[in-house]
């Protein structure tokens, strides 16, 4: 099954095209070698939060802020502090698991995490998304969905929901060989779908930025080649804490 993951234009697979001044974008969050002297000199400072398999995350073009995720649903900001580190804050988001509703009675939840980037509000305010992952399986093939809550982190440890539920990525694979002619044919032995998000934040003189939420499908039928397959393209603009 071709894998599909959101990138969100921190990645070159979906950089935002027309940058414009008022644009602003994800910030990437980039993970620490755990060898590293840095992660080591982190680990040290702040001691009771870095348990067995913390990964420790470097705010790009930044040398001060880091983040801690020492389990999937939980974020700790660290900053450097002339020649040390100290803990600014931590937000746990582990209730959060249990707050979903079921996008589909076929799927099962897999998984729950922290997507390594953060999210501009406003020029003040920051959002994390937490991922959801669900699956089912087929018979040579199967379904994945991801859906995010966008969650604004504050100052005093807490969160707020900006953004519910948000299409994040799927993929989709069915089997369409079952003879041994069709196998011999030696063609793509499946239909094909995914979908990958791309995000536009845009600064419009107002208390929070927009989001454009930009979807690209993509279709790759059985037994063609893949410069067949279709992309359709589907837009929404939302704001925050908006019903």
């Amino acid at each position: 099954m071709k894998k599909t993951i959101l990138l969100l234009t921190i990645t070159s697979f979906s950089a935002i095209a027309g940058i414009t001044e008022n644009t602003t974008n994800p910030i990437p969050l980039i993970k620490l070698k755990k060898d590293s002297d840095q992660y080591i000199s982190i680990c040290k400072a702040v001691e009771s939060d870095c348990k067995p398999g913390t990964v420790i995350w470097k705010e790009k073009n930044s040398n001060d802020d880091f983040y801690l995720t020492p389990s999937k649903l939980q974020l700790v900001k660290v900053r450097k502090d002339n020649d040390g580190y100290s803990n600014v804050n931590v937000w746990d988001f582990s209730r959060e698991n249990k707050n979903e509703g079921i996008p589909d009675d076929e799927l099962t939840k897999d998984d729950v995490y922290i997507y390594p980037a953060l999210y501009p509000l406003s020029k003040k305010k920051l959002a994390v998304a937490l991922v959801s992952k669900w699956s089912t399986s087929y018979s040579g093939g199967g379904r994945e969905e991801e859906y995010a809550n966008f969650m604004m982190i504050k100052n005093d440890g807490s969160y707020q929901l900006a953004f519910k539920s948000i299409p994040f990525s799927s993929k989709e694979m069915i089997r369409a060989c079952f003879t041994e002619d069709d196998y011999a044919k030696k063609s793509h032995c499946h239909d094909e779908s995914w979908s990958i998000l791309n995000l536009k934040i845009t600064d419009e003189a107002k208390e929070f930025y927009s989001w454009r939420f930009i979807t690209k499908s993509y279709s790759w039928p059985a037994f063609k080649d893949k410069t067949s397959s279709q992309v359709k393209t589907s837009e929404i603009v939302a704001y925050p804490f908006q019903p």
